[in-house]
């Protein structure tokens, strides 16, 4: 009781001495204080200060980890229901501190702190947290904890969200100026949700890799079941690559420019009967049936009954990283999710009981799966507190097509309006970028940066310039346009060169 009393005065001096300053401070008390820091329905685990570069992960490489500063690392278990059980850490930079927040999503299923994430984010300054979304391992809780799969589909990132500001502002005697997040895949559902459900955490909020749990994986497993009819259906690994050269052969020029990215995959109609082998098989053409699994892959999931697309199929350029979806095993993400949140069956096998694309999707969007669900286009009260939005999708996106990310965007800017969307929502279609990497992409860029200048010095973002760094040099840099336009060569200047690019409506 003695330690908390202590804390409350300190933290109310500190309070005092930042409002006369107007200044950002290092810790305002000792990290390891925190530990009898008091927080509604939650328990502070451990706080101590971690030394420059002493942090060992877990698991994973700690090589990794030996650039960092020196942090403060404070553990904590919240249980904001009686089933509940997130664990949770908050690092906080011992010097330095930007004044900033940047909450950290997951990958995948969840199960294990984003170590990385918090790494990446230290390094630049933040003050950081994230969680293990409420679970440890595989999502064998879903079976028969609820509350649990709440915890996983959103309430986990709030909790955490929450919890990590009052950590801050006990830590530094102030919270953060503002408080940013970008999510991609499961991330990005926490993203969603934080958007729509509660529109007070963020400041700006970037997303890639829209999610639409409950309906993507359906797509996942269609590839899945396309390539696995038979054996002659399967597509060898390196006939992946046969297949994209294929495709760029016919529409790498629609841009103009010979670059190995379709600049905009929606003009490629792509034909290829060429492709298929005349006789037998070879190395550089597929057979009749793997032919036939391509064009299954191209089409995309579809309701057997009504012939209504379920979710989005992937474009042509992307065809590098289908692999992930022919493999022998059903992508993990999707067969987590059919086994614990759909069947609820532990055993269940995807060959002996297969997903019926008609009425298995009723079941996958039921009130206590569909919750992992954030599709809700009405982001007026994000929007009216000055939120910003920023959307940034690849269009080689292969695990979570992008499809379903544009019409989400449109259907904000219906609900909200052009001129408030326009103000406060941004949406930029990124050429040759995968899944929560950069694939074939021209360069990459930083969305914090891009949401810090428009957040905090009005700076909306009119066009992205992205570069492609080797060896610590930058070799090319290109435009991203705002949706629906789409960067078009000039015809004269070097390629690698962004200034050479224009933003223009598509030729689609």
């Amino acid at each position: 009781m003695l330690k908390s009393k202590t804390i409350a005065i300190l933290f109310a001096v500190v309070v005092f001495s930042w409002l006369a300053s107007g200044q950002v401070l290092d810790a305002a008390v000792p990290c390891e204080s925190l530990v009898s820091l008091s927080l509604p329905n939650a328990a502070v685990a451990s706080a101590r200060t971690v030394a420059a570069g002493a942090f060992t992960p877990p698991s994973g490489n700690a090589a990794d980890f030996k650039n960092l500063p020196p942090f403060c690392r404070v553990a904590l278990t919240l249980k904001p229901s009686s089933d509940s059980d997130i664990r949770a850490e908050v690092w906080m930079p011992a010097e330095g501190w930007n004044g900033r927040f940047q909450g950290n999503g997951t990958a995948g299923m969840g199960g294990a702190i984003p170590f990385n994430a918090l790494a990446a984010s230290l390094r630049q300054g933040y003050a950081t947290a994230a969680s293990d979304t409420g679970h440890q391992g595989d999502s064998s809780y879903a079976i028969a904890h609820q509350e649990q799969v709440i915890d996983f589909a959103y309430r986990s990132f709030h909790e955490t969200t929450v919890k990590a500001k009052a950590v801050i502002a006990a830590f530094y005697g102030n919270g953060p100026k503002f408080s940013y997040m970008d999510g991609c895949g499961t991330g990005a559902q926490y993203a969603q949700a934080e958007l729509q459900r509660y529109p007070e955490d963020y400041n700006g909020i970037a997303i890639t890799g829209f999610s639409n749990k409950s309906n993507h994986v359906f797509w996942q497993m269609w590839a899945w079941y396309a390539a696995h009819q038979d054996e002659a259906s399967n597509i060898p690994p390196d006939k992946y690559k046969v297949l994209h050269n294929a495709v760029l052969q016919q529409c790498d020029l629609l841009d103009g420019i010979k670059d190995g990215v379709l600049e905009d995959p929606r003009q490629c109609k792509v034909d290829l009967t060429a492709l298929q082998c005349k006789a037998g098989a070879g190395p550089n053409c597929l057979t009749a049936p793997q032919m036939e699994t391509v064009r299954k892959i191209y089409a995309g999931p579809k309701n057997p009954r009504t012939g209504k697309q379920i979710f989005p199929p992937p474009y042509p350029g992307s065809e590098l990283t289908w692999y992930r979806f022919t493999e022998p095993k059903p992508f993990a993400l999707a067969d987590d999710f059919f086994r614990y949140f759909v069947f609820k069956d532990a055993n269940w096998d995807p060959k002996k009981r297969p997903i019926n694309f008609d009425t298995d999707v009723a079941l996958a969007d039921s009130p206590q799966n569909g919750v992992v669900n954030a599709m809700d286009p009405d982001l007026s009260k994000f929007v009216g507190r000055g939120g910003k939005f920023l959307l940034y999708e690849g269009w080689s996106d292969t695990s979570i097509p992008p499809d379903r990310a544009i019409q989400y965007y449109k259907d904000v800017v219906a609900k909200l309006g052009t001129q408030k969307a326009k103000d406060s929502v941004r949406l930029f279609m990124v050429p040759g970028m995968a899944h929560c990497s950069a694939g074939e992409a021209h360069g990459t860029f930083d969305s914090l940066k891009v949401l810090e200048q428009w957040v905090e010095n009005k700076k909306p973002p009119g066009e992205i310039v992205v570069s492609r760094i080797n060896d610590g040099k930058v070799v090319r840099t290109r435009r991203l346009c705002q949706y629906p336009l789409v960067a078009t060569y000039k015809g004269t200047g070097s390629t690698d060169d962004a200034a050479n690019f224009v933003c223009k409506a598509s030729a689609k």
